[in-house]
C-alpha cells in the first residue's frame, strides 16, 4: 500500500516537473537580466489563471484527437456560442448560471451539427471541420448585426472568470473529464477505438455512438470556454479562418499533455502542459520579446519537445552505445 502511494506521488511529480522546470529556468533568466515581475505572486496567479481557458480548450481538442480526428472548429464554436449566449443572456436579463447553461447548450448544438455532418458525409474531419469553420464564421458576422459581444462590461455575468470561481470551474471540469475518460464505458470505448478501431468495432464498440457522445462532450467543454473567453475579452465576428488561432494556441498544451499523461492521466497531463506553456509565454512577455518572435520560440520549443519525446528511446540507446564503446588507443 505504501509502495503504491509512493509510486503515485512520484508519477505526480514527474507530471508537474515540466511546468516547474520551465518556470524556474525563466525565473533564473529574468533575475540574470534584472527583469522584475516574474517572481511576484501576481505573475504566478496570471500564469495559473491564464491556464484555465487554455486547459479547457485543450481538453476539447485532445478528446477527438485521441481518436485520430483533427478538428479546426473549436475556435469558432467558442466565438459563436459566446456571442449568441452572451447577447441572449443580456437581452433576457439572465444570471451567470443561466448564461453558462445557455452557452453550453448552444455550443453542444453547434458541435453535434458538425458531428452529424461528419457521420453523414464520411469524409475526413479535417475537411468537414474546415467547411464548418467557414459556415460558422459567416454566421458570426451576421448574427446580432455582426456586433459581437462585450460581456466583460456586465460585471454580474462575468463571475466565472474571477477568483475563486474560475478555479472552481477548472477543478470541476478536470474531475469530470478524468472520471469520464477513466471510469465510464465511453472512456473505455474511446481508448479502444484510439488503439485499434477495427478491433474495437469487432469487439462490439459502437463507433458512431461514441463519436456523437464525443461531440457532445466537446461542445460542453467549448461552452464553458466560451463563457470564460467572453468574460475577459471583446469577442468579435471571425473571418478568413481567423478563429483557428484559438485552437492553435492550445495545441502546445495538448501535445505536451499527451506525453505527460503517461505518468498520471490525460486530465492532469494537459493541465501541466498548459501551465508550462503559459509560464513560457508570460516569461517572454516579461523579458520584452516581440510577439512575432514569441510565436517562433514557442513553435521551436514544441518541435524540439516532440522530437525528443518521440525519439527518446533511440537517443538513449545511442548515448549508451557511445559510453560502452571501447576507447581507441593511439
Amino acid at each position: 500500500m505504501t509502495g503504491l502511494i509512493l509510486k503515485r506521488v512520484v508519477n505526480l511529480l514527474k507530471t508537474f516537473v515540466f511546468p516547474l522546470a520551465v518556470y524556474l529556468i525563466i525565473l533564473l533568466i529574468t533575475i540574470l537580466m534584472d527583469k522584475s515581475g516574474y517572481m511576484s505572486s501576481g505573475a504566478f496567479d496570471r500564469i495559473v489563471r491564464g491556464s484555465v481557458l487554455t486547459t479547457i480548450i485543450a481538453y476539447a481538442i485532445a478528446l477527438p484527437l485521441s481518436g485520430g480526428r483533427w478538428d479546426f472548429a473549436p475556435g469558432i464554436i467558442i466565438i459563436l456560442a459566446g456571442i449568441t449566449g452572451s447577447n441572449l443572456a443580456i437581452a433576457l436579463g439572465l444570471g451567470p448560471v443561466m448564461l453558462l447553461v445557455l452557452t453550453i447548450v448552444i455550443a453542444i448544438i453547434l458541435s453535434v451539427l458538425e458531428g452529424i455532418l461528419y457521420l453523414t458525409m464520411r469524409v475526413p474531419t479535417i475537411i468537414v471541420s474546415l467547411g464548418v469553420v467557414m459556415i460558422y464564421e459567416a454566421i458570426s458576422g451576421v448574427i446580432f448585426g455582426g456586433s459581437g459581444t462585450q460581456l466583460y462590461m456586465h460585471a454580474n455575468l462575468t463571475v466565472f472568470s474571477r477568483s475563486p470561481w474560475i478555479y472552481i470551474v477548472l477543478l470541476l471540469v478536470m474531475v469530470l473529464f478524468y472520471y469520464l475518460l477513466s471510469h465510464t464505458k465511453f472512456g473505455y470505448d474511446t481508448r479502444a477505438l484510439a488503439a485499434s478501431p477495427r478491433l474495437a468495432v469487432n469487439a462490439g464498440v459502437k463507433e458512431k455512438k461514441n463519436i456523437v457522445i464525443t461531440y457532445i462532450v466537446v461542445g460542453a467543454l467549448l461552452g464553458v470556454a466560451a463563457v470564460l473567453n467572453a468574460s475577459t475579452v471583446l469577442v468579435t465576428p471571425a473571418s478568413n479562418l481567423s478563429s483557428t488561432s484559438l485552437m492553435f494556441s492550445s495545441m502546445g498544451p495538448v501535445l505536451v499533455g499527451l506525453y505527460l499523461a503517461q505518468f498520471t492521466n490525460l486530465s492532469l497531463g494537459i493541465f501541466a502542459g498548459a501551465l508550462g506553456m503559459n509560464a513560457l509565454s508570460y516569461g517572454m512577455v516579461v523579458l520584452g520579446i516581440d510577439s512575432s518572435l514569441q510565436t517562433v520560440i514557442v513553435g521551436v520549443f514544441i518541435v524540439a519537445f516532440m522530437a525528443y519525446t518521440t525519439n527518446k528511446e533511440q537517443l538513449r540507446a545511442l548515448f549508451s552505445r557511445k559510453r560502452l564503446a571501447p576507447k581507441t588507443r593511439l
